[in-house]
Order: C-alpha cells, then sequence, then structure tokens
C-alpha cells in the first residue's frame, strides 16, 4: 500500500553551499535499516510534478525513479509513505532532517551537499553545459541547485540575475529568449532540449567534469545504503554506454531496450504528463515481460530511424511500420505483423472511390514511406494519370493539410487514417489497397531480439491485451465524441454544483467555469473513464490525483473527483503567474487539457510567428495548431501535440460558459 502525504518546509536548505536545515522535528523512530524494518514502511521525498511535463527524447522517463523506488520497497515487503517537496533542495533537507529515509530525484552529487546527506550509487554520470545567448552577460541558475556551485567555480565575477526557485528547462527557454538572463548552466540532457527547442539559445562551453547523481540518505542511516547500492547495481541502473549495435545478451545484461520511434498521435507522445501512444505501450508490454527497462529514442523525421537503427542508437524500430523490399536490402528484418493495415485514400473533396478517381488529381506522401512504393507501383500500372507530390512531413501532418483543403489527396494506414477522421469529419476515406501488416523492424543480425519479439506477438495477436490497445487508440471514440446534450433551465447546471461551488471558491474559480469544463470532460458522468486512464467527472488522472495528496482509487466519486479536478486546474493556472485573471483561465484549461509544457511551447512559437505570447484566442491557440507539424514539434520542448483538440477544447469551454453568463445574467433580470 502507497501512503501520500506531504509535509511542509518552512526553509530551502541543504542546498550547493548553504547548511542551515529548518524543517520539522525529526521523527522518533530512526531512519537506519533496522528502524525502517521495524517501521514497516520507507519513507520517499521526491519533487511533486517531477517529469510530468517532460517527453524523453533520448532516456527514461522521470517516473522510472519513483517506480525503481517503489520496487526496493516492494523488495523488501515496506509499505511506501511519499513526501513532495517543490525543489531539490526541499528533497534534501527532509532528508537531512530525519523526515525522509531516501531522497528519490536526479541529484547531482556535491562536495556541499555530501556534508549533510549520505549518496548512493551512482545512476547516472552526466558533463555540464553552459548555454543562452552570450556568455558574457548575466547569468541566472535556481538557488538550491547544485549549478550556483559550478558559477562561483567558473564564472566567479558573473553577474547574477534573479530566476524563480521552481524554474525548470523550458522557463529558461523564456527567461533567456526574454532577456532576463543571458545564460544558464544544465546537464547536457536538459541543455540539448533547450538548444534544440530554441534559436536564440545556443551550447556556449561544456564543462569538462563528469557529475554523478545520485539518491539522498540520511548520514545516520546505518545498512540503509548497502541494501539501496545492492539493489541500484543489480537493476543495472549505472549508464555509461554510448551507442552500440547489441545482441539479445547484450540487452538483457545491460536490463533496457531502446526503441526507436518518431513523435506522433500514434507512436509516442506526452498527454497531461503520461507517456502514451499504440507503439510505445506495446513495445513496453514486450519489454515488461522480460523485465526490461524501456529506454525511448525520438528520430526528428521519419527518414533517421533506418540510420540510427544501423548505427545502434536503438535496438527496434516501432513506428508503424510496413515490411518492403526496399527496407529488407538496407539490412532490416520485420516481426509478424501485429496490426493488420490496410493503405486507403483520404480526401476532403471528392473521394477516391476508384482507381478512375485519381485521374488529374495529386497524392502527397512521404518518399521514405511504403505509400511511395504503393504509387509508384500504380503508376507502372494501368492506373489514370495522376501526380505525385513528395513531402517531407509526417502522415499526420499531411492528413490535416488534406482536411484543411490545402493538400488534395493523400494515402494512409487505414488506423492512421481514421484516427485523423475521428478530429476532423470532412476527411473521406475512400478506396483501400490490400491488406498489409504493421511490424517491428531490428537488424538482420538480431536475431535473437527478433525471435523473442516474435514469439510475443504470436502469443498476444487478437488476444485480450492486444485488443485492449487497439480499442483504446483506434476504435473508442466515446473519448472524442461525447456529444450529450443538457437543457439548462433555472439556476442549476448540474447535478453536482453544490460539490463545485465551494471547491471552486476555495480555488479563487467561478463554479460555472468548472461545470462548463465538466460537461467538456465527462458529459457529467462520474463513472466514465478516458483512453488513458483519466476517471471521473473533471477527467484526473490517478497520477495527478496522487500529486495532489489524493486516493486515485476514490476518483469514480464525484466529491473527490471534483477536489482533484479543481486543484489540478489551479495547479496549471498557477504555470502563467504573468498573465491576466481572464488569459490565465485560458491558458490554464489548455494546460489542463494537453500539459503546461506543450502549451509553454506554443506560447514561444507564437511569438517566433509575430503572434502574441500572452493571448490565447487567434494568438497561442494558432502556434497550438502548428506543433503537430513535424518543423515544429521536433524544435518543441515537449515535442508533438495535437494541437486541434487544445483549440477545440478551450473554445468548446469558453462558449459553454459564456453561454451559462449569459443564462444567469437572464435569470437576475427576471427573465
Amino acid at each position: 500500500m502507497k501512503r501520500w502525504a506531504a509535509i511542509a518546509i518552512s526553509a530551502v536548505a541543504v542546498s550547493g553551499c548553504e547548511s542551515k536545515v529548518d524543517t520539522p522535528d525529526p521523527p522518533a523512530v530512526p531512519s537506519g535499516w533496522a528502524g525502517i524494518v521495524e517501521r514497516g514502511s520507507i519513507r520517499l521525498a521526491g519533487r511533486a510534478w517531477d517529469g510530468f511535463d517532460t517527453l524523453p527524447s533520448r532516456g527514461l522517463p522521470a517516473e522510472r525513479y519513483r517506480q525503481l523506488a517503489e520496487e526496493f520497497a516492494a523488495r523488501h515487503e515496506l509499505d511506501v509513505e511519499w513526501r513532495m517537496a517543490s525543489s531539490i533542495a526541499e528533497t534534501l533537507a527532509l532528508v537531512a532532517g530525519g523526515h525522509a529515509d531516501i531522497g528519490v530525484a536526479n541529484i547531482t552529487v556535491t562536495p556541499a551537499r555530501a556534508e549533510h546527506v549520505a549518496f548512493s550509487l551512482p545512476l547516472t554520470r552526466s558533463q555540464e553545459w553552459v548555454i543562452g545567448a552570450r556568455e558574457t552577460g548575466s547569468f541566472g541558475v535556481a538557488a538550491g541547485t547544485a549549478y550556483e556551485e559550478t558559477l562561483a567555480a567558473h564564472y566567479p565575477d558573473a553577474r547574477r540575475a534573479p530566476v524563480p526557485g521552481d524554474a525548470d528547462p523550458p522557463r529558461f527557454i523564456d527567461l533567456i529568449e526574454q532577456g532576463v538572463v543571458d545564460a544558464t548552466i544544465m546537464d547536457e540532457a536538459a541543455a540539448r532540449v533547450v538548444v534544440a527547442a530554441s534559436p536564440d539559445i545556443h551550447m556556449l562551453r561544456e564543462l569538462p567534469a563528469l557529475r554523478d547523481h545520485a539518491w539522498a540518505l540520511p548520514l545516520a542511516a546505518q545498512g540503509l545504503k548497502g541494501k539501496l547500492d545492492e539493489f541500484l547495481l543489480e537493476r543495472h541502473v549505472f549508464d555509461e554506454r554510448g551507442d552500440e549495435v547489441r545482441d539479445w545478451e547484450a540487452i538483457v545484461a545491460a536490463g533496457r531496450l531502446r526503441m526507436l520511434t518518431v513523435n506522433a498521435p500514434t507512436t509516442y507522445y506526452l498527454w497531461r504528463g503520461e507517456l502514451l501512444g499504440y507503439e510505445f505501450e506495446m513495445v513496453r508490454a514486450f519489454a515488461d515481460r522480460h523485465n526490461l527497462q524501456l529506454e525511448v529514442v525520438v528520430a526528428s523525421d521519419f527518414s533517421e530511424l533506418f540510420d540510427w537503427l544501423a548505427a545502434g542508437k536503438g535496438d527496434l524500430i516501432a513506428a508503424g511500420l510496413t515490411r518492403t523490399p526496399g527496407r529488407e536490402a538496407r539490412g532490416m528484418r520485420f516481426t509478424t505483423r501485429y496490426l493488420e493495415v490496410r493503405e486507403t485514400f483520404v480526401t476532403a473533396a471528392a473521394p477516391v472511390s476508384s482507381l478512375s478517381d485519381l485521374a488529374g488529381r495529386t497524392v502527397t506522401v512521404h518518399p521514405d514511406t511504403s505509400y511511395a512504393a504503393t504509387l509508384a507501383a500504380l503508376g507502372d500500372g494501368p492506373a489514370p494519370d495522376f501526380t505525385v507530390e513528395f513531402v517531407r512531413q509526417s502522415t499526420q501532418s499531411i492528413l490535416d493539410a488534406v482536411a484543411a483543403g490545402t493538400l488534395d489527396v493523400t494515402l494512409a494506414d487505414s488506423h492512421r487514417a481514421q484516427l485523423a477522421a475521428t478530429f476532423h469529419s470532412n476527411l473521406q476515406l475512400g478506396l483501400a489497397m490490400a491488406p498489409q501488416g504493421l511490424a517491428w523492424a531490428v537488424l538482420a543480425e538480431n536475431e535473437g531480439l527478433l525471435a523473442r519479439l516474435n514469439e510475443h506477438v504470436r502469443a498476444g495477436y487478437r488476444g485480450y491485451d492486444f485488443n485492449v490497445l487497439r480499442n483504446k487508440y483506434f476504435v473508442n471514440q466515446r473519448r472524442m465524441t461525447r456529444q450529450h446534450q443538457h437543457r439548462v433551465t433555472g439556476d442549476s447546471l448540474s447535478p453536482y454544483d453544490e460539490l463545485v461551488k465551494p471547491a471552486a471558491r476555495s480555488a479563487d474559480l467561478d463554479w460555472r467555469l468548472v461545470v462548463a469544463q465538466m460537461y467538456q470532460e465527462s458529459g457529467f458522468d462520474p463513472q466514465a473513464v478516458s483512453f488513458a486512464g483519466a476517471k471521473g467527472l473533471l477527467q484526473v488522472l490517478p497520477r495527478t490525483a496522487q500529486e495532489l495528496g489524493l486516493d486515485p482509487g476514490r476518483l469514480d466519486e464525484p466529491e473527490v473527483s471534483i477536489r482533484a479536478g479543481v486543484s489540478y486546474l489551479a495547479w496549471t493556472r498557477q504555470r502563467f503567474p504573468s498573465l491576466p485573471v481572464g488569459e490565465q483561465l485560458k491558458f490554464a484549461l489548455a494546460a489542463y487539457n494537453a500539459g503546461a509544457g506543450h502549451v509553454r511551447d506554443g506560447r514561444r512559437l507564437a511569438r517566433r510567428l509575430g503572434l502574441d505570447g500572452s493571448l490565447w484566442f487567434d494568438n497561442v491557440e494558432q502556434a497550438m495548431l502548428k506543433l503537430a507539424e513535424p518543423e515544429h514539434a521536433r524544435r518543441a520542448a515537449h515535442g508533438y501535440v495535437r494541437g486541434s483538440e487544445v483549440v477545440n477544447y478551450v473554445r468548446e469551454i469558453n462558449h459553454r460558459y459564456r453561454a451559462y453568463l449569459d443564462h444567469f445574467r437572464v435569470l437576475e433580470n427576471g427573465g
């Protein structure tokens, strides 16, 4: 059983070089291993919302640390009590003050910190980068981070610019682009994302020293370090490898499987802090079956996948591939099919119901897809004259362009086409070609991995788990098409008004806005469950409920779901403190739907496009639509997002909210 608790920390301490610790009184039970066993539980401290807006483009998701810590507890039959902190400094303060047994985060090991806490075996090692617009201006680093020590060591005379204590990498993009600071210091992995996301930010210097990252333990925790280090070493968390072609034995020895993919709605994406995608979940099931950690390696373009597999950047490609002679000639072998599809012609104007309907039409596809080979074969046959146009855009972007009327025809796998038609009612699915199967690709020499992947697919093909995922991503329309009609009469908007009113009041929100959002989320159905596992009236994910200190098992209870949803909406509003109240609410709703990270990406893109990053309608919403396009998604810190869904979500709630306000205005005037 996991117990979630929150302890307030009255002062930030045990940072890079501070020594004062101001925490609650130490617990009566010691934090050594014997005391932990006697207590029957282990107290884990972590950063609240850590990794919630993180889409790893190379590596393990942040929540994997939490999973590892809970696996360690389960190994020793211990309950888990989580203590949530707002920063690394507060996490360290909890540990140093004896209120947590392990600080579970990516904590940089420094001599100053080692005076107050002990450290586990390093989990990773990283260099630090100096990034920004210029190295000679002002530096900004968050207080309480190890970067303060680095700044003092390498730039002792640097001018410091104050930054928020909870500033994360995406926040630093804004600070540098807006000229608040000129440079900062980050670990290489985060710095690479920031540099890629902004044309105004550059890598200015790569600092030579490798820094260890580990978990924190109390200095007096006798026996705990030995137990934890033994577990971490066993789980092969230590990662110093580079790119390499690996056989099955090497994959098992490393305890990690590397999945090459692209950021897209059918493969891998971030939704409200959850990592999702059909391919991602399929491969994760295989990895779990073999007790492997899944590492996701995201290519910026579809065509990169094949070169990256050959270069050893990943172990398999999972990106909705079909077997073609050309791909096999490049040294790839394909698994047994795991999903049967038909390449389908898609239009928004006159449908392509037969080959004769292609006469005089232009069909647009990516040149490296199987669709290009299919069209080439048609052109060599008796098909009428038609034009093939090649663009290096994702299938999803091409489908969106067809829906918008800027492209005429495209060819897409049926599952992609059907998903696109869910969001674009004007898309017409026409002639479908012969059935073919989607498969994963590995290098020809990796026979061991291929054999085990085939075994996994054959064992599950068209079985329960495979069908659940297929229905989740490509069949279940309910999550996008809730169109219940509730006619409003009198001063009652929903059956849950009396629960919403006090919750909204406590968060300084208008209860009518919350009801408008509730209708959008669940149609007032307290038993509603989304495709991603969000539950209840306000469709809150279990992980979010945990972050808020609520029982995720009770989200189907109206009062709990409303408390969780209102609290989460208030949290998303706090992500945009500099905006006017009215705009804050629009941005908060967008962040509730897509995640605050995607919305911040939209604000940055809006400014680059000459739009106002502080206005939602007709400005940031336009940028959100473009984040579905590869050229913009690959530069965004949080990758692809289905912008049309976010835009519609905010517009529909705003429209309903205004209608509610008008209705009450009429009531107040005696209408």
